[in-house]
């Protein structure tokens, strides 16, 4: 009897040692049963994937043909395979020229257009599409990284006077040059076009016949019409075959000369037409080059424009501190004292738009600024930044997109973003808004122009930005700590803990995102650690430390084990009383 109940408490204690060693072991065999399982799934997906997709092999362009000048139209992309069907995994980016009209209106001329998934490999531009001029366009579009992968589509593009109807003849005449509804310096001009070789053509003028010439080997042909005594004109080109019929007449060309002062082309507020009272804006004129003084007007507000290129003035005005409606008028003069005056050239309405940007800080280091901003009410379409800079406050050249917005908060709620190899001449900086595909939006103010003095840059000849995504991972008897790695982090990072005092004092400083926490082998504790980046030898620290984490130190499976012992304890002691009692 008293063998027997001894040997049943041996048992128990066994049973229980085995639960307590074999558990963990379930768990490893587990993970890695589920580890191999995903492997194999998916090493298969990849083998389907390499096997069932085909390379993208062209695109076809979808445009409506014949469209009048300064017709908005639609525009239609599908990327296809060699066998024609639609690549709908394509996400690469795309650009849209025109060939024969540098001045058309094209999707995403600026950053070309990057394919989402949602695409499914065809995108619609609506409306994205117009022409400055007549004639046979030829609309192309690349591949931004390959130069086999294009697109093309031709379009007919007739004058906004007539119906788009086929001209005259069966043969095509085009006019080049002058472009339609230009205005032309002086009181002459080249008319220059391509027709059928070595054929007579007719230049009319206001309906008149100015001259005839004949087009070259290639086609080609050149006109001067000089002496013209009217302000806005119209000229056409007829074909003439060997009986001298008209087999072929372009389209209507209206243009306008100016004889008297310097040429205007066209003012762009950099802003929007829609901005806010007070708001400090950047304007640009495109004109006649090489002009001697150029100033714009806006209410209360005149400011003198630089030519930063060719034909291209850059200045500020500041928007009316009432709301309204207000025009914008341009003075140019040029070497030989004469003036062109514009009134009008541009409309802008002023409105109570609020700053949404603030506690904008900046933080130097050489040839480089670290910006930390917040946005109060932030507009729906919010999807990330733009910064503008530059060592005159009127023209801010220079930009810098950031990350998506959530790649860049904070824990904090604030916004952070550097921009470095900055000229250190540079002093003006401000922040815009942008929708996801990187338009600025027009309900968000700009912030103000700030200042940022390069030259109070630290004694450090290096600066990291602050680390972010700091967690901790409990291990075996250990804890990780691991955070985002920085490529600025030159020289690694800080690890931190808290002290009773509540400071941090440096514990080690570790080459690698990643800093193992080994358990204590005293009473279950917590401390608070944080990671600053260092870059240079040593010689610069993030700015704030990371959200401090709180992690357990003492031993992981201390007060399991002490609660499994004291359960033995208790069976073993029940046991042996029920064993002596029965005696």
């Amino acid at each position: 009897m008293a063998q027997s109940g001894f040997s049943d408490i041996l048992g128990t204690y066994h049973t229980l040692l085995l639960i307590i060693y074999i558990a963990p072991m379930k768990k490893i065999f587990a993970s890695f049963l589920i580890g191999s399982l995903s492997f194999s799934f998916l090493s298969a997906f990849a083998a389907t994937a390499d096997t069932t997709t085909a390379k993208a092999d062209h695109f076809e362009v979808s445009i409506k043909s014949p469209v009048r000048v300064g017709e908005a139209t639609d525009m239609i992309v599908k990327v296809l395979d060699k066998a024609g069907a639609i690549k709908k995994d394509y996400t690469g980016t795309i650009y849209v020229t025109v060939d024969n009209d540098s001045k058309a209106t094209v999707p995403y001329a600026d950053d070309g257009y990057t394919f989402k998934n949602a695409d499914q490999g065809s995108i619609t531009f609506s409306k994205g599409l117009s022409f400055t001029k007549a004639g046979k366009m030829k609309v192309t579009v690349l591949d931004a990284e390959d130069d086999n992968l294009d697109g093309v589509a031709s379009v007919t593009v007739n004058t906004g006077n007539e119906d788009t109807t086929a001209p005259t003849g069966k043969e095509t005449v085009t006019v080049t040059s002058p472009d339609n509804n230009s205005e032309i310096p002086g009181d002459s001009v080249n008319v220059t076009g391509s027709a059928k070789k070595n054929s007579k053509i007719q230049i009319f003028l206001n309906g008149k016949q100015a001259g005839e010439t004949q087009t070259s080997e290639d086609g080609t042909f050149v006109y001067a019409l000089k002496k013209l005594d009217q302000e806005q004109n119209v000229v056409q080109v007829k074909l003439l075959d060997g009986t001298d019929a008209v087999i072929g007449t372009s389209e209507n060309i209206s243009f306008k000369i100016s004889t008297g002062g310097p040429v205007f082309n066209t003012l762009t507020v950099k802003e929007g037409k829609t901005v806010s009272v007070g708001t400090l804006l950047n304007v640009e004129i495109s004109a006649e080059a090489k002009l001697k003084e150029v100033t714009a007007t806006l209410g209360d507000s005149t400011g003198t424009f630089k030519e930063t290129k060719d034909g291209i003035y850059n200045g500020t005005l500041t928007a009316p501190s009432a709301t309204g409606s207000f025009q914008i008028s341009v003075t140019l003069k040029n070497d030989l004292g004469k003036i062109t005056a514009k009134d009008a050239v541009e409309t802008i309405e002023t409105t109570e738009l609020p700053n949404l940007f603030t506690n904008i800080k900046s933080e130097v280091a050489a040839k480089k600024v670290t910006f930390t901003f917040g946005v109060n009410n932030e507009p729906t379409d919010l999807a990330k930044f733009k910064f503008q800079y530059g060592t005159d406050s009127g023209t801010l050249v220079g930009e810098s997109i950031t990350l998506e917005k959530e790649k860049i908060k904070t824990k904090s709620g604030s916004y952070n973003w550097y921009i470095q190899n900055l000229d250190p001449q540079t002093k003006y900086f401000r922040i815009l808004g942008l929708d996801k595909d990187g338009n600025e939006l027009t309900s968000m103010h700009p912030s103000d122009v700030f200042e940022v003095d390069l030259s109070l840059a630290a004694a450090s000849s290096c600066m990291v930005s602050n680390i972010t995504g700091l967690k901790a991972t409990a291990g075996n008897g250990t804890t990780i700590l691991s955070w985002d790695a920085a490529a600025d982090a030159t020289s690694g990072y800080n690890v931190y803990k808290k002290g009773a005092d509540g400071q941090y004092a440096l514990i080690e400083n570790v080459p690698t995102n990643s800093y193992t926490i080994y358990l204590a082998k005293d009473a279950v504790k917590y401390d608070d650690f944080a990671i600053k980046g260092v870059c240079g030898k040593n010689e610069g620290e993030s700015a704030d430390y990371t959200e401090a984490t709180h992690v357990k130190t003492g031993p992981a499976q201390l007060l399991l084990l002490l609660g499994i012992s004291a359960l033995i304890a208790f069976f073993v002691t029940r046991r042996k009383f029920a064993f002596f009692k029965g005696n």
